[in-house]
């Protein structure tokens, strides 16, 4: 009797507050990401920094960078062209409170570099290379479902400018 007492109170009691793992200010957040970009479902693999603070009078945010790395071919009569694509920017996004602390719902912008790169392969000479990349804004949200006080498995989508955004999952570690 006296062990059924013990595990309700750990299940009820103590597990509760270990797991207590929601956003916070003042901890650090990185992790890798895998996902698509809606360019043709292109897998993409990146990694993402943020840092949490607190804003008087408007709530939790977390500010960092985000790095993103996806290549893909494009083939048409006579040749193909194969473009790679690395993006670098900074993220700002807000932390919505909410009673499940297991679960980081966030909504931000991303203000980012993508240098990209053109390359034709074919039989028509003197095709010029086109303009890639160049400076990219986008809107972000996801969700952070944390399994231990520092580890959370991550989900993201982005809507963004030079037709590119993305769905994608991954994990973050808190510190």
């Amino acid at each position: 009797m006296n062990k059924i007492k013990f595990y309700t109170f750990f299940l009820f009691i103590i597990l509760p507050v270990l797991t207590n793992a929601q956003f916070e200010v003042g901890k650090s957040y990185l992790g890798p990401s895998l996902g698509l970009s809606f360019l043709g479902s292109v897998p993409q693999i990146g990694i993402n920094y943020e840092h949490g603070i607190n804003l008087k009078d408007f709530g939790n945010v977390g500010f960092g960078g985000i790095l993103r790395y996806w290549s893909y071919n494009d083939s048409f009569v006579g040749g193909e062209w194969s473009y790679s694509d690395f993006l670098i920017g900074a993220q700002g996004n807000y932390h919505f409170k909410l009673t499940n602390e297991k679960i980081d719902l966030w909504a931000g912008l991303v203000l980012a570099f993508d240098a990209g790169y053109v390359k034709y392969k074919g039989d028509t000479p003197g095709i010029p290379t086109p303009s890639h990349g160049g400076l990219w804004l986008g809107l972000q949200g996801g969700c952070r479902y944390w399994l231990s006080p520092t580890f959370a498995l991550s989900g993201r989508l982005g809507l963004g400018t030079l037709s590119y955004s993305s769905l994608e999952i991954g994990c973050d570690w808190k510190f």
